[in-house]
């Protein structure tokens, strides 16, 4: 319920009935460490007991103060990013959706109102408070009063449609084993591999899959060396072929595997073109849940 991330720290996903006390583990954190590594520079009067320390004393001393110093950073900004999705009452998964929303009704179209969004303070308090026991039940929430409780529910169901809508079917031509850098697919494939924990996926020639994503890449064309172009090296989508048909394939693979399939009825829209060049405009997704 809620669900913000995956903390592998804690080993367990962080929502509605831990968010309060992932927040306070963040901030203790922080202060403990930054209290480790200064307390003696502020604090400190100069007689101390002195402790003498061996070489290896010593390098263990320096590697856990490097330790204090890199958690005060490191968690520090995590806390940040906790504390602004609180106060904006907007889980990591939300943000994705709200981003897809907005750009999806563009400006011209009525703006998309964020259903959860009660004012900073009262945003605030539905997630932190002392006993760090949760508001609500997780599945029923208060939303604004221009939206409902499925407001969000039925942009992200708008979505998926879209998606599909705009989904291409792709044949593979080459091999691909499912590795994470394929050095045999070129250079510039290993060199923009998808930043996801996402899983590749290992195809057939003859396969046939169904794409919704691609990794992008801002580069410069030679032909037009003064006008910037896409660069497409890595598709995602689905395998709609193969032995087990109630099984889901899905995942990343090279875009030199495989061509764009054009059916008779798309090819006033979408010509025939060069199987060696990126395929027509595919919208760049995530994956996307709801609150509940």
């Amino acid at each position: 319920m809620k669900m913000d991330h995956h903390c592998p720290w804690i080993n367990n996903c962080v929502g509605h009935k831990n968010h309060c006390s992932f927040t306070f583990f963040l901030l203790f954190a922080v202060l403990g460490c930054a209290q480790a590594s200064t307390w003696y520079i502020y604090y400190g009067t100069g007689r101390e007991p002195i402790v003498y320390m061996s070489l290896w004393g010593m390098v263990m001393c320096m590697f856990v103060l490097g330790l204090a110093i890199g958690v005060v950073l490191a968690v520090g900004m995590l806390l940040y990013f906790q504390l602004r999705a609180i106060l904006r009452n907007r889980t990591a998964i939300e943000d994705w959706i709200l981003e897809k929303a907005v750009h999806r009704r563009g400006m011209l179209d009525q703006p998309f109102i964020y259903p959860y969004n009660l004012g900073c303070w009262n945003n605030f308090k539905q997630v932190i408070n002392l006993s760090c026991e949760p508001i609500g039940d997780g599945i029923t929430w208060v939303v604004r009063r221009e939206c409902h409780q499925y407001t969000l529910t039925i942009e992200q169901l708008e979505q998926k449609a879209e998606k599909r809508a705009r989904c291409r079917e792709y044949q593979v031509v080459q091999s691909f084993s499912g590795w994470w850098f394929p050095c045999t697919k070129g250079l510039g494939v290993c060199c923009h591999p998808p930043c996801t924990d996402e899983p590749r996926i290992s195809l057939q020639p003859g396969d046939i899959v169904a794409v919704t994503r691609w990794k992008k890449y801002s580069g410069h064309c030679p032909a037009k060396p003064n006008e910037e172009t896409l660069c497409r090296y890595w598709l995602y989508g689905e395998r709609t072929n193969g032995s087990n048909k109630t099984e889901r394939h899905r995942g990343w693979f090279p875009r030199c595997c495989a061509v764009q399939i054009l059916s008779t009825e798309s090819d006033s829209d979408n010509p025939p073109t060069d199987p060696n060049r990126p395929a027509q405009d595919l919208p760049v997704e995530s994956k996307k849940k709801s609150r509940s």
